[in-house]
């Protein structure tokens, strides 16, 4: 038999099987019975406080078995619209005592070692050996402060328009992850660009303008247009673990804007097709600058009742592939606006 070259698993069951003595599985009660998505949630964020302690002198270092096959992991994104940035990683994430904080410990990393950990976690190296089953191999993910992962900060997050409409994106061919799937509103990794100070420190209001710079880059939606809660245009929602991607730790959130979402789909088809504010084609040799190929509009409280799956969500009798994370991030939003 020939290797399995597949980066990451699609038998979601098996994920669950594999890491059996995890307890904080999320879970939705659909039509059809319990589902249990390979997603583990740490902790609720809504009226936290949210605490950052940054080491930017701790630089994760490759395990030796992933440092001595790096050619071959990195190969396997050869179509892969990829480049290496520094990047953020989770050292450790916990609550405090009284739950009133959650405290973000945090080093560097870059997006190639992520990839050829996280994101490549179940290809299959010499004798069909994964990383996840020397690395990760169950029945429990390592805690973050004990991970040999890369573990990249990443976001996911809701934003909804002036008329009651949540954006889903439907992503490109070419991404290393969830290529051709539905996604949440935005998707994306932290961008040190955007989230650190002059000292080079990652900080709370660096994670809030990372997520602000990240919506208007994906959507086009200016800051000036969200709606504040709390002084906060930013509601931070849940921390969470992707299993599909060895635990990797991702933050969920929650905005509002002024536009409609036919001002929103306008802006997000403009940066698209090239076209600027004066509506003149811009340079063919600049790169589109989106994740996603176009917005699928749901009605917030339609999806609010949708029936979700690790695989998809349905909507109006109809399935919309997704990505476990994707999936269990609109599981989680259902949750947070009944607790509201």
């Amino acid at each position: 038999m020939g290797k399995n070259l597949q980066r990451l698993t699609t038998d979601y069951k098996e994920l669950l099987k594999r890491y059996s003595m995890e307890k904080n599985f999320i879970q939705k009660r659909n039509s059809t019975g319990v589902t249990t998505f390979p997603v583990i949630q740490d902790a609720w964020l809504f009226n936290k406080n949210i605490k950052i302690v940054d080491y930017p002198e701790n630089e994760y270092r490759l395990p030796g078995i992933v440092a001595n096959n790096f050619n071959e992991l990195f190969k396997s994104f050869s179509s892969a619209k990829i480049y290496n940035s520094i990047n953020v990683r989770v050292d450790d994430w916990y609550m405090s005592g009284d739950s009133t904080t959650f405290t973000i410990i945090t080093g560097r990393t870059n997006y190639y070692k992520s990839l050829v950990t996280n994101r490549a976690i179940d290809y299959a190296l010499a004798e069909g050996i994964s990383v996840r089953e020397l690395l990760e191999c169950g029945p429990f993910i390592h805690s973050l402060k004990t991970s040999s992962l890369s573990n990249h900060l990443g976001f996911n997050g809701f934003v909804e328009s002036a008329d009651g409409k949540i954006a889903l994106i439907f992503r490109k061919k070419g991404m290393s992850i969830g290529e051709e799937t539905y996604s949440n509103s935005v998707t994306a990794s932290l961008k040190i660009k955007y989230a650190l100070n002059e000292s080079y420190l990652f900080t709370k209001d660096g994670l809030m303008n990372a997520i602000i710079e990240e919506i208007n880059d994906e959507l086009g939606i200016p800051f000036k247009t969200l709606i504040t809660k709390n002084n906060e245009p930013i509601q931070l929602i849940a921390a969470y673990r992707d299993v599909l991607e060895g635990g990797k730790p991702q933050l969920l959130f929650y905005a509002k804007t002024e536009m409609t979402s036919e001002q929103i789909t306008y802006a997000f088809n403009s940066k698209n097709t090239k076209i600027n504010c004066n509506e003149k084609p811009l340079a063919a040799t600049e790169s589109m600058i989106t994740d996603g190929n176009f917005i699928y509009w749901i009605a917030l409280e339609d999806l609010l009742k949708c029936d979700v799956f690790p695989n998809k969500f349905v909507h109006d009798g109809k399935d919309f592939t997704m990505l476990p994370s994707a999936a269990a991030c609109i599981v989680m939003l259902q949750e947070f606006k009944n607790k509201r």
